[in-house]
This record gives C-alpha cells, sequence and structure tokens, in this order.
C-alpha cells in the first residue's frame, strides 16, 4: 500500500480490472483461504454493482487473497506504467478497435482486443465496451 495509505484511482481501476479478469481463480483462492474472503468479496461485487466506492472492499479482497497465501493479491499483478503503450499499437494511427470496461461510473482498466479473449465483463455483468484509440 502507498505510503498514506491511499491508493491512487488507477490503482484501483487496475485492482478492478484484475479481479475481473480472474474472478474465477480469485473466488477458487478465497474458498480455500480463511473464512471471510468470499464475504469481502461478495462486498466488493455489491459495491461495484450500487456504482459505491469500491476502495475499501477492494483492498480487503486483497488482504483476504494475501491470507489464502497469494503473495501479491490484487494489486501485485497491475499493470507497470511503463505499459502506458503497448507493443504494437501505432498510437498515431486512429481507430485501432479496443474493448473496454463497460461500466460508466468508476470503470476499470481492462481492456481485450477485439477477437482474442473474453469480451465478457463478469463483474457487470455484460459484454466489454466497443471503443477505438485515438490521438
Amino acid at each position: 500500500m502507498p505510503r498514506d495509505g491511499r491508493r491512487t484511482a488507477d490503482q484501483i481501476a487496475e485492482g478492478i480490472a484484475r479481479v475481473c479478469e480472474h474472478i474465477g481463480q480469485i473466488r477458487g483462492t478465497l474458498e480455500r483461504g480463511p473464512a471471510g474472503g468470499l464475504q469481502d468479496l461478495g462486498r466488493l461485487l455489491a459495491a461495484l454493482s450500487e456504482g459505491t466506492d469500491p476502495s475499501e472492499p477492494l483492498e480487503a479482497v486483497h488482504r483476504a487473497l494475501r491470507r489464502a497465501q497469494d503473495a501479491v493479491g490484487v494489486f501485485g499483478h497491475t499493470r507497470d506504467a511503463s505499459m502506458s503503450y503497448l507493443a504494437g499499437i501505432d498510437y498515431g494511427a486512429a481507430g485501432e478497435p479496443v474493448l473496454l470496461c463497460p461500466r460508466e461510473d468508476l470503470p476499470c482498466a481492462r481492456f481485450a482486443w477485439p477477437g482474442t479473449g473474453s469480451g465478457f465483463c463478469h463483474i457487470a455483468g455484460g459484454p466489454l465496451r466497443r471503443t477505438t484509440l485515438g490521438p
């Protein structure tokens, strides 16, 4: 956790993306872990569904994963700022298709390329939002 005890909006978005992309694995880890982990995940999913601040429940899921022997929890898997530009993407060219989080309020940082993986959000319960990368 950062020194001031608060994560940035980008870190929270990345953490939510991690949960969305790996919800089955996370649920399985929490089922095998100490008591309370699945309830923490349920509170996070409820906060996301209700559009309330997910930072505290996300932090609780992170701690529950750590207690369940997941050495890096939610935030250890998040992307580094050096990945702001993805290899193989021509950022000068407009119109590169991408799938993003479907949530309008507090979207996560998850993305997928059309046709290359799961285009479904397991948190919002619907398809990822299609848009384009552009300048």
